[in-house]
């Protein structure tokens, strides 16, 4: 393929929705060469819209005007991308418009940060346009003109159009362990300490030990037999573990205190709770939290006073509107289920239990009813069948990827003493179990480690490490009940002599796909932790961190954790990527359920520059917490819940519930349910669902379920479905899940290379020699509509991402606290504002 070849087609895999003007190009390309003239002088590089000019793209060529619309995909697995697109030829002085259709495969390194997905090694490997003499091989080399600064696909684009694909159902399922936790229900506030185990002590200072298998600090003091718990800002004490809890009036506070300080400098131990907050002055005002110390899997539900129930229309189900858990109801059979990381439990006692486990598939049929604009919407990802659960799948599937330079990736592996390797079960490897780096050994060959994504090789179990170029397929049947099930979501996709291609899915934080077909957290399985003389090193924890999916119709599907007063120190799993830095460093500067929350977060960028290189967000800094776009800093803190948009001057407690923000001025009244906001435009009400918005403009209301947009602003009622947008316009209902673009870019294509477009007044036609016209026989409706419904989404997530996500957008954004306590909130929508 010749250079001038190899260029156009980058321009034309460029996806945005901003509203650059596509006549900019059009003059600016005008000067390519000619078609076939391949010793024509080498053309300035074309200086053409910028990487957020909406489709369709236009490009003058030859003295035709080709329109290029938004490409289509038919498969995407691993790092490799296999689209269509539908193409608009028009020729000066020819009465009729010719169309057909391009193929193309290319090679994608995906940030999730920015939501852009980056093209290479691209290929055209098809192209149709019947009516073009010679099949329009005479426009053939303005498909691939290199314009490499936009050669960019937004994620949100891509991932919706996967739901018309076979994408969901063939992700690899897993039957995993489905026994209930340790449940715990209070209906006033209550903190959750997790001990991994039975108390392990070991000394520290000033006479004192430690419990050193837990992130909550627990010191004892043998001299007067008591037990310490660091708890807000300050202590509390008890003769055993378990409790009683009460203030610690005569501890030793100057020792403790100077061993808390240690713990937090080496992240080790916190405090649970909030530190910010004065332990004294909530035991004066009666509102100190009750303490629950686990040595097992524990989850805890808390309810603010009585649980408040509210119906669910057209179901026999309401829920729990009082606590941030996701606790339902049944009034045919009165049952409760409450849903704790993906999986689903029942009991006929919310109180006292006890709680069985309950197959997503088995649930009463009126889960699968609740509207997904309802305050609990986003509960469907996790009942099978539903398009959430299904678009759920298909973004755990997709991998965050990166280019590694082979030379500067180290590794070194530190174990406590000499290595102590384990059976895996089912498999004849073994894995060291006295490192937090996951080791493995495959008998006959040689030690596999994983590190922030990447995979090394070594001939010995203490290196040295050098950066792997292929796994063997062994390594990828470990199952899940061992601890280090989680490397098998990392891949090594292809390499060169100085880079290798590399990506993990979601499943290295800790997701899965159970053997009912939903994404959960965790495999379920126990796994006994290390513990050495010195150190302990936990494995994956399924519960007890407070694991949570977030889904909107505005901002997909997300991964959160619980944090604030109910979860404490244990807002996020220590092991795996993140290691014992929390999610607060990797976490996306949108908040944790908007755009795959969590789940978003860039372990590459740990490598830093000089290793980790490719993708936009390759100058990320996740010490220092600047993730995501220019100017889009945030900072985090994982313990108290603080966190801040730097560029958006927005401050969050998320162990108070409180809201407060600079430029945007965002507030929120949970007794009235209004919200709202200043410079962005936004005003709310929670109850009622109304909603408008300003620049980038959306109407969209929770009890109908009509969402309206345009990113130059919509007006419309949403109760009717009337509205009119600017640009970019679309109307989309999330309670009949109708929507169909139309418009600019409301031209496409099937596999076999036929165009069809859509418009309100004659609805779908078809392109033939004679024109358009009604579809033949084997056009399949609902197809197509499903190929227009997904266009609709992905340019409405990505036209609200782009513009700052509104706090995460309609539902599933913003903070996802719905693990328990009075802290963590969320935008009104797809999950209501959670406290």
């Amino acid at each position: 393929m010749s250079v001038t070849v190899e260029r156009f087609v980058a321009w034309i895999l460029a996806i945005t929705i901003s509203l650059a003007s596509p006549g900019l190009l059009s003059a600016q390309t005008a000067a390519a060469p000619a078609p076939g003239n391949s010793a024509a002088a080498k053309p300035a590089p074309p200086v053409g819209p910028p990487a957020d000019a909406p489709w369709p793209r236009v490009v003058t060529y030859n003295g035709a005007t080709l329109t290029v619309f938004q490409p289509q995909v038919k498969s995407w697995e691993g790092d490799q991308l296999e689209a269509y697109a539908a193409v608009r030829v028009q020729t000066p002085g020819k009465k009729d418009t010719d169309y057909g259709v391009i193929w193309f495969t290319a090679r994608t390194e995906v940030d999730k940060v920015n939501r852009m997905v980056t093209l290479e090694d691209f290929v055209l490997t098809k192209q149709s346009f019947p009516s073009l003499p010679n099949n329009g091989s005479a426009y053939k080399n303005a498909f691939v003109i290199n314009m490499p600064w936009s050669r960019t696909i937004p994620l949100d684009m891509l991932e919706t159009a996967l739901a018309v694909t076979n994408a969901a159902t063939a992700q690899k399922t897993y039957h995993l362990d489905n026994t209930p936790p340790r449940i715990i229900y209070s209906m006033t506030p209550a903190v959750l300490a997790i001990i991994d185990g039975s108390p392990v002590l070991r000394s520290s200072a000033d006479n004192l030990e430690k419990v050193i298998n837990s992130r909550a600090l627990f010191l004892f003091d043998p001299a007067k037999k008591m037990y310490y718990l660091a708890l807000m800002d300050g202590w509390v004490e008890a003769p055993t573990v378990e409790g009683p809890w009460n203030p610690a009036k005569h501890a030793p506070t100057k020792s403790m205190d100077k061993i808390l300080q240690a713990a937090e400098a080496n992240n080790q131990n916190q405090p649970l709770g909030n530190p910010q907050q004065s332990l004294s002055q909530a035991y004066e005002d009666g509102e100190a939290p009750t303490i629950y110390v686990s040595t097992t899997p524990a989850e805890l539900l808390v309810v603010e006073g009585e649980p408040v129930y509210a119906d669910i229309p057209g179901t026999a189900l309401s829920y729990v509107s009082n606590t941030g858990s996701d606790i339902f109801r049944d009034s045919t059979n009165q049952t409760y289920y409450i849903l704790i990381g993906g999986r689903w439990f029942q009991s006929a006692s919310l109180q006292n239990g006890p709680w069985t486990y309950v197959e997503g598939t088995s649930l009463p049929p009126d889960f699968a009813k609740i509207p997904s604009y309802s305050p609990k919407g986003d509960v469907l990802v996790s009942i099978p069948g539903t398009p959430e659960a299904k678009e759920a799948l298909i973004a755990n599937s997709i991998p965050q990827t990166a280019t590694i330079n082979r030379s500067t990736a180290k590794l070194n592996v530190v174990y406590e003493g000499a290595p102590i390797f384990q059976p895996i079960p089912g498999t004849n490897m073994t894995y060291a179990v006295n490192t937090a780096t996951p080791v493995i050994y495959v008998p006959g060959n040689t030690y596999y480690a994983v590190s922030n994504g990447v995979w090394f090789m070594s001939e010995g179990a203490t290196g040295p490490w050098v950066v792997a170029t292929t796994i063997p397929a062994a390594i990828y049947s470990i199952p899940p009940s061992s601890p280090v099930h989680y490397v098998t979501y990392v891949q090594v996709y292809g390499y060169t002599p100085s880079v290798v291609y590399v990506g993990y899915t979601p499943g290295y934080y800790g997701t899965v796909v159970s053997s009912d077909g939903v994404v959960v957290y965790g495999t379920g399985f126990y796994y006994p932790p290390y513990i050495g003389p010195t150190v302990w090193v936990p494995a994956p924890y399924t519960y007890g961190v407070g694991a949570t999916f977030a889904w909107s119709a505005t901002a997909g599907w997300a991964l959160g954790f619980g944090m604030g007063m109910a979860i404490g120190s244990w807002c996020s799993p220590w092991w795996g990527p993140v290691g014992y830095w929390g999610w607060g460093w990797g976490a996306p500067a949108w908040g944790w359920g908007g755009w795959g929350g969590a789940a978003a977060a860039n372990v590459y960028g740990r490598w830093g520059n000089t290793t980790y290189a490719g993708t936009r967000a390759a100058w990320a800094n996740p010490w220092t917490g600047n993730y995501g776009s220019g100017g889009r800093g945030s900072y985090y803190n994982p313990v108290t819940g603080n966190t801040g948009y730097a560029a958006h001057g927005e401050n969050y407690n998320a162990y108070t519930g409180n809201y407060a923000t600079g430029t945007r001025v965002n507030g929120y009244n949970p007794s009235t349910g209004n919200h709202y906001a200043g410079a962005g435009g936004t005003v709310s009400n929670a109850y009622t669902g109304n909603y408008a918005a300003g620049v980038h403009g959306m109407n969209y209301n929770q009890n109908t379920g009509v969402v309206h947009g345009g990113a130059a602003g919509v007006a419309g009622n949403a109760y009717t479905g009337q509205s009119t947008a600017g640009a970019h316009g679309f109307t989309y209902n999330t309670n009949t899940g109708n929507g169909v673009a139309h418009g600019a870019n409301n031209t496409y294509a099937d596999y076999n290379g036929n165009v069809y477009k859509y418009n309100p007044s004659s609805g779908w036609q078809q392109h033939t020699d004679n024109g358009w016209s009604t579809p033949s026989n084997s056009f399949d409706k609902s197809t197509m509509n499903n190929w227009a419904q997904s266009r609709n989404e992905g340019a409405q997530r990505w036209g609200n991402f782009k513009s700052g996500g509104w706090n995460g957008g309609f539902g599933g954004g913003g903070w996802a606290d719905r693990s328990g306590g009075f802290g963590g909130g969320r935008s009104f929508g797809g999950g209501g504002f959670r406290r």
